[in-house]
């Protein structure tokens, strides 16, 4: 969802830093890498640990949840072209769609109510459905196609992490990286398909549509 369907990676940047400086510790950049992806309780895990910070996971999790919850809520816009691109998915009876992130199952409802998407989507998997594993693991993708009863090699996940790459390649799937140059890092080089924009032809001929 995030940097696929909603522009969130500058807000994110920003509570980050905003984060670390509640717990006195320095913002690293390559740190965010590490959380890419991951459940809200697994990114609170592993800020704990690079850090050693004495606070509980809960009491982390619980700023995070305060200090990003504005980004779904207020500040991200949808990615350009997105709407287009759905409707036009959407349109072919042929194709199933799912959102399977690693965002909260009550984030990504407040995405969907905000901007009107429920009906794009066929089924929508949350982290909270896989015992809160994120990605690299496969987890979120595999439930999902299950969800669709669509088998992982007849799957297309959009992503733009390396993290969300490696997912989406562990459960054996095709992975299109929309690469936002912003805030996207890493290697890429397993992606079948590298846009910039989702308006972009050869993402539409790829998908068939």
């Amino acid at each position: 969802m995030d940097g696929t369907l909603i522009d969130s990676a500058l807000y994110w940047l920003s509570a980050y830093k905003n984060f670390v400086a509640h717990f006195n510790v320095p913002y690293v950049r390559d740190h965010i890498k590490l959380v890419d992806g991951k459940s809200m309780i697994q990114s609170a895990q592993i800020f704990k640990d690079i850090h050693n910070l004495p606070h509980s996971v809960e009491e982390i999790l619980a700023h995070k949840v305060k200090t990003s919850d504005p980004i779904y809520t207020e500040h991200s816009l949808p990615v350009k072209g997105v709407v287009e691109l759905m409707a036009k998915i959407r349109a072919d009876n042929n194709k199933k769609t799912a959102i399977a992130s690693g965002a909260s199952l009550d984030r990504i409802n407040i995405v969907l109510e905000r901007f009107g998407w429920q009906n794009y989507f066929d089924t929508v998997v949350s982290t909270d459905h896989v015992a809160y594993k994120g990605k690299p693991d496969p987890a979120v993708f595999l439930y999902a196609a299950r969800q669709l009863g669509v088998a992982p090699e007849e799957c297309v996940v959009v992503e733009d992490s390396e993290n969300g790459l490696e997912a989406a390649k562990n459960a054996g799937m095709r992975c299109v990286i929309r690469f936002d140059e912003r805030w996207c890092h890493g290697d890429f080089s397993k992606a079948d398909l590298m846009v910039q924009c989702l308006t972009d032809s050869k993402l539409h001929e790829f998908l068939g549509v």
